[in-house]
């Protein structure tokens, strides 16, 4: 007979932890007037400045006409611009304009809020363990062709995704698309 994993199952723990700060990202983060979605966006661009269309659709893992939507939204807030790629006149790339900055500062703050919330009554010692251990994690996933190249400090170096592995010889903006550093912060409680 088929029983429920239990609320204790490392598969239903993750998934519901990551719902339940999503939804208290949301929460916080409705009164700068964008959606989750838009955040993703905003924050994927923060790292990835020069992306194209495709790349942040593959990494946010929503269909291009979805993403096109988003991005046509924050391009007309002004916190999004489309330049035309130097190497390919059919394509544009996404930056961030200067007019975003405020809203990345308090992203950045409810996100901090949020984390330090998800952490409360966890010493830091025990959460540099649970990052640790959910990297390892992520790389192992990563590993088997779940995700790009991957370079954790906490992984054995480089573990490449083979679908993905002769992107970056085609296009060197890809090359900072598919190679990413996994350092996280822990917040330092008082």
């Amino acid at each position: 007979m088929n029983t429920p994993p239990s609320e204790k199952h490392l598969g239903f723990l993750v998934n519901d932890v990551a719902r339940l700060v999503r939804r208290a990202f949301d929460h916080r983060g409705q009164t700068c007037g964008l959606t989750r979605a838009q955040w993703q966006v905003l924050a994927y661009l923060f790292h990835n400045q020069g992306s194209n269309q495709a790349s942040v659709a593959e990494a946010l893992d929503v269909e291009p006409i979805t993403l096109s939507r988003h991005i046509d939204r924050l391009e007309a807030m002004g916190y999004v611009a489309r330049v035309p790629d130097p190497a390919d006149r059919r394509a544009r790339r996404l930056h961030l304009t200067e007019s975003v900055s405020p809203l990345l500062d308090q992203m950045k703050v409810i996100g901090n809020q949020v984390i330090d919330t998800a952490l409360e009554g966890i010493s830091p010692d025990e959460a540099e363990v649970l990052i640790r251990l959910l990297s390892k994690m992520r790389c192992n996933m990563a590993s088997r062709g779940v995700d790009a190249i991957v370079i954790d400090p906490i992984c054995d170096g480089e573990r490449p995704n083979p679908a993905t592995k002769d992107l970056a010889a085609k296009d060197p903006a890809a090359k900072k698309l598919t190679t990413k550093n996994f350092a996280t912060k822990i917040p330092q409680k008082a």
